[in-house]
């Protein structure tokens, strides 16, 4: 099991190699080439992306991800951002090898933000960070 004071390094870890890129995740699939040979997709996700958010909602959300992993054990994790890469939620599901489907809720209150950003990093045991991120976007209005 994943660690509580893991959390917050995964969040920083995630933020900060989004920055460091200079680059953009695509908010739809991407296509990434994953070390080891693991990948992982969001296959589903509720609400649907094209739901616009307000500011001081309550919203529950419901990610489907599909993943393979080649090492021994990992983690799939759900992790919840606001435009300044501030983190709002979390979820994460041990794994083991092979190929499965694993299913991450975060309940939330909406911030003062224009965008919520939803990333699901596939974590290898072992490996301090990860290239194997699928991620979607909420356009988020003032209330």
């Amino acid at each position: 099991m994943m660690s509580a004071k893991f959390l917050p390094s995964l969040f920083a870890s995630v933020a900060a190699s989004f920055l460091l890129s200079g680059c953009q995740l695509p908010m739809q699939t991407t296509d990434m080439p994953a070390p080891f040979g693991s990948v992982a997709q969001i296959t589903a996700i509720s609400p649907d992306t094209t739901q616009v958010f307000r500011a001081g909602e309550q919203v529950r959300l419901k990610v489907d991800v599909s993943h393979v992993l080649t090492t021994e054990s990992g983690t799939v994790t759900l992790v919840v951002l606001a435009a300044d890469n501030s983190g709002i939620a979390h979820d994460f599901k041990a794994i083991t090898k092979g190929s499965g489907k694993s299913t991450l809720n975060a309940q939330f209150t909406v911030p003062r933000t224009t965008v919520i950003r939803v990333y699901t990093p596939l974590i290898v045991q072992g490996e301090k960070s990860t290239s194997v991120v699928d991620g979607r976007a909420f356009e988020v209005l003032p209330n």
